[in-house]
């Protein structure tokens, strides 16, 4: 596999790369002249670094041909933080962006293109989600990525490429962004201080980050693998348990303030991804047991706490 990866420097993204690269593949990485590359660091010998952002992949289009990818990973996004869910850019700039790569690897050859969608794309539902669940987002980050979605395997499919689309839930894991619940939770009671939280009654589908790394790869690799697929560990769990978990890994004593935030207005309450299409298709399911993935997270935000 030739494989080029936008995001590289994300969360998930890194996991991928290192993925690929473990595997011997051959990667390219499409990286803002910005960005930070702490994550990927230690593999930097092994890639092939092109400076550019997915926004305005064609300046760099030709740096892409000559790497000559057979497989695009599309996992770059700006604006994913909850407060920059209904920004005006992710139609503008991450739908737009996200279209004309699609059609920029089309134009240098690439076979399959692998896009990172969201579980944003169904919006609200209290029930396990399969593939044929509505799509009703009720975000511009959910509608950017649902859109993303349509026109790419329209497009894909004019191109003769294969498209692939998974939608992801809830993922976790040493080097996550410090503003998710699971590192603020670790660094809040690392510091001794009491985490401010709503009642938790959540119930949310968490994947840890390697699995789902493992997952996007192997989607991928699998020629059965076409259209789109839910990335989850298949479990949906009350928050309030796994933040409970989180405290007893660090000291059971230290007090939680549950029920201090409000819910708001649109909070979701259950997210639950049904992983049997993606399965059947690739034969991935998830290795890491809930109680194992929470405990190499807090070992590394304690670390750095």
């Amino acid at each position: 596999m030739r494989a080029l990866v936008t995001g590289a420097t994300g969360f998930v993204g890194s996991y991928l790369v290192e993925a690929l690269v473990r595997r011997g593949e051959s990667v390219a990485v499409l990286c803002r002249p910005d960005s930070d590359l702490w994550r990927i660091e230690g593999l930097l010998p092994r890639l092939t670094l092109i400076r550019g952002d997915f926004t305005e992949a064609v300046r760099a289009e030709e740096q892409i041909k000559s790497f000559a990818p057979d497989t695009v990973f599309h996992l770059a996004w700006h604006g994913v933080g909850g407060r920059h869910r209904d920004e005006e850019a992710h139609i503008d700039k991450n739908l737009f962006g996200s279209v004309e790569l699609m059609r920029l690897a089309a134009r240098v050859g690439v076979r399959t293109f692998v896009g990172l969608g969201s579980q944003a794309e169904y919006g609200p539902q209290p029930h396990a989600l399969d593939e044929c669940a509505p799509t009703e987002p009720t975000t511009a980050y959910g509608v950017a990525k649902l859109c993303a979605y349509h026109i790419g395997r329209r497009l894909a499919a004019a191109a003769g490429m294969r498209f692939v689309w998974l939608r992801l839930f809830s993922s976790y894991g040493p080097k996550d962004n410090d503003g998710w619940l699971i590192p603020y939770v670790v660094r809040a009671l690392a510091r001794g201080e009491r985490p401010a939280l709503t009642a938790g009654e959540q119930r949310w589908d968490y994947i840890y980050v390697a699995d789902a790394a493992e997952a996007i790869y192997m989607a991928a690799a699998s020629e059965n693998a076409q259209g789109a697929f839910n990335l989850g560990s298949g479990e949906a769990r009350r928050l309030r348990d796994v933040v409970e978990q989180v405290r007893d890994m660090i000291a059971p004593s230290l007090p939680l303030g549950f029920g201090e935030i409000a819910y708001s207005p649109d909070q979701v309450m259950h997210l639950e991804a049904d992983i049997s299409r993606l399965s059947a298709a690739t034969g991935w399911r998830p290795r890491t047991p809930l109680a194992g993935g929470l405990r190499r997270t807090v070992e590394w935000f304690r670390a750095g706490a």
